[in-house]
């Protein structure tokens, strides 16, 4: 038996979830009925941060430098859907509120708006959108008491390997 991280995307954050997975885990799967659905990601190795010279670059992506995921783990196939988070939600009385707005050019805290009712129409496919930091980590806590399996958060080295699939480019699908 092996370890495998498994990660889980919601539509501002990623999760990570510790399982015990025979030798050759599937290339995807689901631990519940309203789990999200996951995709291996193999171990190895990638060049984190961009160049320099990358037109539109933050100075923050930088220096690049060499990273190993030395594990294999699982990512989200899609973000965690409005549906899915309100499973969590339903089994745990927790209801997040407020959303993180852009006014004007700057981000303001809008409690009129939440998960539920972000302003627009969403159906429950949709992603979930105005959730914070803490409701991504009540989420993951969630999910691991219901699976037994445990789910965090990534780490920003575990992102960017599985958002980059072994490119090199500024996007995955080239400059």
């Amino acid at each position: 038996m092996r370890r495998l991280v498994a990660v889980v995307a919601l539509f501002l954050g990623l999760f990570s979830a510790t399982h015990t997975a025979v030798a050759a885990a599937p290339d995807t799967f689901k631990d519940c009925d309203t789990c999200p659905e996951m995709v291996v990601i193999p171990a190895g190795s990638f060049t984190m941060g961009s160049p320099a010279s990358e037109k539109g670059r933050y100075n923050k992506e930088g220096p690049q430098h060499r990273v190993s995921i030395p594990r294999s783990f699982a990512l989200g196939k899609y973000e965690v859907t409005k549906a899915e988070f309100a499973a969590f939600v339903h089994e745990t009385g927790r209801d997040a509120q407020g959303c993180l707005i852009r006014d004007d050019g700057k981000w303001k805290d809008d409690d009129s708006k939440s998960w539920r009712n972000p302003g627009y129409t969403q159906s429950d496919s949709h992603p979930v959108v105005c959730v914070n930091w803490d409701d991504a980590k009540a989420y993951a806590r969630w999910l691991s008491r219901k699976t037994g399996k445990e789910y965090r958060l990534p780490s920003e080295s575990e992102w960017e390997y599985a958002a980059r699939a072994s490119t090199t480019t500024a996007r995955y699908w080239g400059d």
